[in-house]
């Protein structure tokens, strides 16, 4: 790698320290001016899993898996500089899981991940050899802390063949929240990060077809030491990112 390779990223986060302290001697009252703000929210993309190796979620009770198509993390991070925001939108297609009920009642059902508002969280911009950062250019990592709170929805469920009606709106009544730290690298190409969360699924509520079964699914489904498993891969950053 040339020496003007290696000098960019450092001219980039040194530019950007610059700029930070600028705006911060405005005189007091005084507002940034709109690009200056907008310089300092970068785009990202981030693909979830794939064909090959696809997001699971580990169902602790029932002792399944569901392995769900590729999804996407999509936001911005406030800056390259020192410890900054960060936050996304994250989508998961829905996916069909089978489950052994009771030890031996086979159970199939469509599980569908709600987001309840956008993912929040704070990264450690880390820069240099000593970062641990798998990036195979440039090693520019954001040490990362997110928490995505996300509803559980049940539809389409069967036990033994035969269709069990939980009505349209069978979900869980609160939101879990799943915690997601990596190291990941913000510079491409870039290699996938592997992360895994453990959390606890709330109980369901809302599940009335002939009959209300919010409690049996709360029985069979919720509690603690579920777990969620990705493959990150960077997919934009900066200016590479659509708008």
């Amino acid at each position: 790698m040339s020496m003007l390779t290696r000098a960019v990223p450092l001219l980039l986060v040194l530019a950007l320290t610059a700029f930070s302290l600028g705006a911060a001697e405005a005189a007091p009252g005084e507002t940034a001016p709109a690009q200056a703000q907008a310089a300092t929210s970068i785009p990202f993309g981030f693909t979830l899993g794939d064909a090959q190796q696809p997001t699971t979620s580990h169902v602790a009770k029932l002792g399944s898996d569901i392995a769900f198509p590729p999804g996407t993390f999509d936001g911005a991070l406030g800056g390259l500089t020192n410890t900054v925001p960060i936050s996304g939108k994250l989508t998961i297609p829905p996916a069909d899981g089978y489950f052994v009920a009771f030890r031996f009642m086979a159970t199939t059902g469509r599980v569908e991940i709600i987001p309840d508002g956008d993912a929040t969280g704070m990264a450690t911009v880390k820069t240099g050899k000593d970062t641990n950062c798998k990036a195979t250019q440039t090693n520019i990592c954001a040490d990362t802390d997110v928490t995505a709170k996300v509803f559980i929805k049940l539809s389409d469920a069967k036990v033994d063949g035969k269709t069990l009606d939980v009505g349209p709106n069978c979900r869980t009544a609160q939101p879990a929240s799943v915690n997601i730290k990596a190291l990941v690298p913000i510079s491409l190409p870039a290699p996938p990060v592997k992360v895994t969360s453990t959390f606890t699924a709330p109980p369901f509520a809302g599940c009335v077809g002939h009959e209300d079964v919010s409690r049996l699914l709360t029985g069979l489904v919720s509690g603690p030491g579920n777990t969620f498993v990705s493959n990150l891969t960077l997919r934009c950053f900066s200016s590479g990112c659509k708008a």
